[in-house]
């Protein structure tokens, strides 16, 4: 009984720790903008994951946004969003996204937008990123 109850209690603690931390940055909004960065309409696929189902293609739209299709992931893990950092570096990196965590996605389509005056000079690399323990789910990289 008591290895139960304080499994309980440590949860409890986890949880209530893990609600509490926000993400780094607001979600850019959508916008249009032109086509004209090398990386425009190059595909990388995230690595899969089993353990949280993750498995994807990032393309690269335009020069600010970018679209996750065909986008797996089971919703486990505390805090999560999809993160853009430069050269897999996603410590100092912005979310791209709310938070999906608790969201499953199976197989869906999702448009991202760099945030306002980011270019894919500074941001390379996207990550369903764990920002409670800065932690790299899966990622793509380019």
């Amino acid at each position: 009984m008591k290895k139960i109850v304080c499994t309980a209690v440590i949860g409890m603690l986890i949880f209530s720790a893990c609600s509490e931390v926000e993400l780094a940055n607001e979600t850019p909004l959508a916008r249009e903008c032109e086509s004209t960065h090398s990386l425009v309409g190059r595909t990388s696929d995230f690595f899969e994951n089993s353990l949280y189902g993750i498995s994807g293609e990032v393309t690269i739209v335009s020069d600010c946004e970018i679209e996750i299709s065909n986008f797996f992931y089971n919703g486990a893990g505390p805090n999560v969003s999809i993160y853009g950092g430069l050269n897999g570096n996603y410590r100092d990196g912005v979310s791209l996204s709310n938070a999906i965590n608790g969201t499953r996605f199976s197989g869906e389509t999702l448009n991202l937008f760099l945030p306002e005056g980011t270019t894919f000079d500074e941001i390379n690399s996207f990550s369903v990123w764990c920002f409670e323990f800065d932690v790299d789910f899966s990622s793509a990289n380019f």
